[in-house]
């Protein structure tokens, strides 16, 4: 049984200083054939962690394994990787078919296979007909799409990404998302994608990483970090949350009691890094809660319900957001889906809010620093240098 780490991390820092790190102690395994989303805020070491998957940074520290090989002391033109940027790096004096031949001819292949490999490439994004246009002659997706069919023409072992979708309008954004999906699905690539986009990471990524302060605060599908978020950081950075604050009364058997600033008390599912009497936050998502007389759910012995003013109602075309306040401090936000039997309440009026016990999560108020080792899952270039124009960033 071959080893399903394909791509591994293994302890790497990256510091450029020497006192402050970028990426620290990173431990992170991607299997072959995964769709691996590394997801953060700017500054959280994401694109570090990729520019030196890439070979374009070096560690400081630690290894960084390829099959089972040495990556770390290569040069990008020895890695086969390639690499699709946002700015589609694209040589605006070269044919689209001259374009994704590049590769191709600075690693010596016969014209003859050149051409029967472009004609392949163009043929997989769809675009056989624009061969003989040059770059400003196309759209931005369709631009995107050859800096895809050039990354892939010499078939790498793994394409990297780094937020290739961000100069896109939302309508091309979500095109090409399926196009990768695609092409991912079909050719069975290894792809490890950066974004700060948290839709673009949940619908495109068998996995994805959440990077917080250099450091993965969470590693697992899309569904087990929207649904089973590991801290605080996590809950807030992935989906849209209710995060109230209050103190931990009691912890027993991965459940928690929280009373929140009005005196509302609240059960939910729990990590094992809480402590009675510390302070805590829920972690609500909007679509989850209810407001009663706004659907037909009723409070029942296995729910939360905690009386709430409405402060605005926001019509969102296929739902209502209705913000409203607990006590003096807390907001929460609900969403409520738009469809004629829905009675919707008025700002000022004061309504009782319900969740089920096991649709929130009590965490930790803090982020832990530390974050522990992330394998993969159980299973179920030119270099990069030659993908991109000199200069390109």
């Amino acid at each position: 049984m071959s080893n399903p780490s394909f791509i591994s991390f293994s302890r790497v820092s990256k510091s450029y200083d020497g006192a402050n790190y970028v990426v620290d102690d990173l431990n992170l395994d991607v299997r072959k054939g995964e769709f691996l989303s590394l997801l953060g805020p700017s500054g959280s070491g994401k694109t570090t962690t990729l520019m030196m998957l890439a070979g374009f940074e070096s560690p400081t520290q630690g290894e960084i394994r390829l099959d089972g090989k040495r990556l770390d002391d290569k040069p990008p033109h020895q890695r086969d990787i390639g690499m699709v940027f946002q700015n589609y790096a694209l040589f605006p004096h070269l044919t689209i078919a001259e374009n994704v031949a590049f590769p191709l001819s600075v690693r010596r292949v016969s014209r003859a296979d050149q051409k029967v490999r472009v004609k392949r490439a163009l043929e997989m994004i769809e675009l056989p007909h624009l061969a003989n246009r040059r770059p400003a002659q196309l759209s931005g997706g369709q631009q995107q799409r050859v800096a895809l069919a050039r990354a892939l023409v010499f078939e790498p072992s793994v394409v990297l990404m780094d937020e290739p979708l961000g100069a896109l309008d939302k309508r091309l954004r979500e095109t090409m998302q399926y196009e990768i999906m695609r092409l991912h699905r079909e050719l069975s690539l290894t792809i490890v994608y950066v974004t700060h986009d948290q839709a673009e990471a949940l619908t495109m990524s068998d996995r994805v990483a959440v990077f917080s302060d250099g450091r993965i605060q969470q590693a697992a599908s899309p569904t087990e970090l929207y649904e089973n978020a590991r801290n605080a950081f996590v809950a807030n950075f992935v989906g849209e949350n209710n995060g109230l604050r209050g103190r931990v009364v009691t912890v027993k058997d991965n459940w928690a009691t929280l009373v929140l600033s009005d005196g509302s008390i609240i059960r939910g599912r729990c990590e094992q890094d809480l402590t009675e009497g510390n302070e805590a936050m829920l972690a609500l998502r909007p679509e989850r809660a209810h407001i009663h007389g706004a659907d037909d759910m009723q409070a029942d012995t296995q729910s939360n319900v905690v009386r709430a003013r409405v402060q605005e109602l926001v019509y969102c075309g296929d739902h209502h957001r209705v913000h409203l306040t607990l006590g003096s401090r807390d907001a929460l936000v609900v969403k409520v889906p738009n469809t004629q039997r829905h009675s919707l309440p008025a700002a000022g009026d004061t309504i009782e809010v319900a969740w089920r016990h096991d649709d929130c999560k009590i965490l930790a108020a803090s982020v832990p620093r530390s974050a522990p080792a992330v394998p993969p899952p159980a299973s179920p270039s030119p270099s990069i240098i030659s993908t991109a124009p000199a200069g390109a960033n």
